[in-house]
């Protein structure tokens, strides 16, 4: 169902005005993962992984079959780390004796806690494969090296007016409240958004040095030069969204390394028409927010949702972004009043945005009603100016610089989030992200927001932006292929057990995996689910068949890259117990031992330390996906019917 707050009449019969929107998969990943940020869940359930070479230098970074390896560069995925002669576990009373009575053991030392995480020191013997033997143990539920890493602190842009921009990083400038802001540092630790963002607007300076502007069409004068003119309107909006962060010059934008789609829509009077087709034009050039800082009605005289806007609208959700949807933006109004009639608001995948100023409470000129879905800062914003002395003013005697106001302000600054979220997660969907942002957003002024028990405010919506929380929630990156493990030599139609090591999910997602199994043609191959790390095809194949196969692990979001194939060929005559022989002990991932640390428990069953199936995508227990869902059902929305027509002027906001 939708992320946002109806904006339909509400009625005795439909009394939340709800209309679904976003796909039941799409709520369940982006409610998934909300769990998943929420308790740090665990990697799926142990397996019967195995370990990838080097032998020595691996170990189990979780409770799943996952595996990480110590590189020879020190770098464990990539991040640089070292070990320092401690291991930490956790375990129950039983296991904590057996730890400190284990081979290796120089000490054994609660943790504080709950009482069932130990750090051990070692005797010197290598911290990786004593973690990999004491995590076999039984009572122990984990166990890995106590990685030294360096984290690095992130910081604003080396930007000369960026410490000035309150609403990135709120700490107390102009007298406002420290953390007033929507938390941009943390997600430019992430992701410094990228993409393109169409500025629809008056036009936008194509010169100005810290945008990076596309120019697109003028439908004002009806030409192909969206110069704004002596317009500064479009380039406030388009440096709130997207001003170069890092350059050395000015401000940065929330989207630090956007493209700017310069349409130049107002200038006049418009169309309909020409509204759908920069709609169009923004989507075909490839943008993935549509700003819009105008509207109708800053006096909330209720019009219609004209299907010409509407199409666009839907044009922008079902082709945007190579089907995943583009979001489409618009400020919520400067008219301190109702806005519920409002029917370019009330189109249902638009995202109306409200302004709050440095206090975290209402502008005092920012609309209300069922078309707000979200909040943003305004009230004197520091953005980029027309170049030289035209414009709004200067800030620090720079003209080409100014505070920018207004909800014309906190849609680019919405806009901007949503480029920085899809960076993060390139496969996200419109829906999806709407849904985060409504998630994720601060309840701010609880007193005068009036919250309802669904968490929506007629003055707020789902409250102020937090760009931080939102692209974490939302944060991915693909997991690598998996370690095929065997049969390495022939196997026998005794046993035939294809074994794969899952790779380890840089996002710490669960994994759903599968085997690829093909006699000749790779793009004939069958797809069968195994996310336990193994395919059992004893009485599949008889002696004399061959097959070649591969591996590949999905997480929530996107499926990762395949495995380099291998080719089995089945024999008749089972290997002799005491031959030695590698094809069936590579198909079993080897006996218990201390060198590898997975038991049979761990190989037989495929479920989690809680008894969850680790059967792949998010996955979580149906309590924790019924919280997230709960917090998602109030974020529906329907379409409101009105009746009064618009002027026939867009004045900016």
């Amino acid at each position: 169902m939708g992320p946002f707050r109806s904006r339909s009449a509400v009625s005795p019969a439909n009394p939340w005005g709800r209309r679904a929107r976003a796909s039941a998969p799409a709520l369940v990943r982006l409610a998934c993962c909300a769990v998943l940020l929420s308790v740090v869940a665990p990697l799926s359930g142990r397996g019967a992984a195995a370990a990838p070479a080097p032998a020595d230098r691996w170990f189990y970074p979780g409770e799943g079959p996952a595996v990480a390896v110590i590189a020879p560069d020190g770098t464990v995925g990539g991040m640089r780390a070292a070990t320092n002669g401690w291991i930490l576990l956790k375990a129950d009373e039983a296991g904590a004796a057996a730890v400190a009575q284990a081979p290796g053991v120089a000490e054994l030392v609660a943790e504080p806690g709950d009482g069932t995480v130990f750090a051990a020191r070692t005797d010197g013997r290598d911290e990786a494969a004593l973690s990999r033997t004491l995590r076999s143990l039984p009572g122990v539920r984990w166990a890995h090296p106590d990685l030294v890493v360096w984290p690095e602190p992130t910081a604003l842009p080396a930007d000369p007016f960026a410490a000035d921009q309150w609403h990135l990083e709120n700490l107390g400038q102009r007298g406002w409240t420290t953390d007033a802001d929507i938390d941009a540092e943390r997600a430019w630790a992430i992701a410094a958004g990228g993409g393109m963002v169409a500025i629809i607007d008056e036009g936008v300076d194509l010169l100005h040095a810290d945008l990076d502007v596309v120019a697109g069409y003028d439908y004002a004068d009806d030409d192909a030069d969206p110069s704004p003119g002596d317009g500064p309107h479009g380039t406030a909006a388009a440096g709130l969204a997207a001003a170069i962060g890092g350059n050395g010059v000015g401000i940065t934008g929330v989207a630090q390394q956007a493209q700017v789609y310069g349409i130049r829509l107002l200038g006049g009077s418009t169309s309909l028409r020409n509204i759908r087709l920069s709609f169009i034009e923004a989507v075909d050039a490839g943008a993935d927010v549509l700003s819009n800082s105008w509207g109708f009605n800053n006096g909330c005289d209720s019009y219609e949702t004209y299907a010409g806007i509407d199409d666009g609208v839907q044009y922008a959700e079902t082709v945007g972004r190579g089907g995943r949807g583009a979001v489409v933006v618009i400020s919520a109004g400067n008219g301190d009043c109702d806005n519920s009639g409002d029917g370019l608001l009330a189109q249902p995948l638009v995202v109306g945005v409200a302004a709050s100023d440095g206090n975290d409470h209402r502008e005092g000129y920012s609309s209300y009603g069922t078309g707000v879905d979200i909040t943003a800062p305004s009230g004197g914003v520091l953005s980029t100016d027309l170049t030289g002395s035209p414009g709004y003013g200067s800030w620090a005697s720079d003209p080409d610089y100014a505070d920018f106001s207004g909800t014309s302000a906190s849609a680019p600054v919405v806009a901007g989030a949503l480029l920085v979220m899809f960076s993060a997660n390139p496969e996200l969907t419109a829906a999806e992200a709407r849904a985060a942002l409504c998630l994720t957003a601060d309840k701010i002024d609880l007193e005068e927001g009036a919250y309802d028990e669904r968490g929506w405010s007629a003055r707020y919506g789902c409250g102020r932006v937090n760009v931080g929380a939102a692209t974490a929630l939302v944060q991915n990156s693909p997991p690598g292929a998996p370690t095929l493990l065997g049969p390495l030599a022939p196997a026998y139609e005794d046993r035939v057990v294809l074994s794969f090591a899952p790779p380890v999910d840089p996002d710490g997602d669960r994994l759903r995996c599968e085997v690829l199994l093909w006699t000749d043609d790779p793009a004939a191959a069958e797809a069968r689910p195994a996310t336990d790390g193994a395919l059992d095809l004893t009485g599949e194949l008889a002696a004399g068949d061959a097959r070649s196969w591969t591996a590949r692990c999905a997480d929530g979001w996107v499926m990762g890259p395949e495995a380099e194939p291998l080719t089995l060929t089945v024999a008749s005559t089972a290997v002799p117990e005491d031959s030695g022989a590698a094809g069936d002990g590579a198909a079993d991932g080897a006996d218990d031992s201390e060198d590898d640390g997975v038991t049979d428990a761990d190989r037989d069953g495929s479920a989690d330390a809680d008894g969850d199936k680790a059967e792949g995508g998010c996955g979580g227990s149906g309590a924790a996906l019924l919280w997230a869902l709960g917090l998602a059902a109030p974020l529906r929305r329907g379409q409101r019917a009105l009746s009064r027509r618009p002027p026939s002027h867009c004045p900016p906001r």
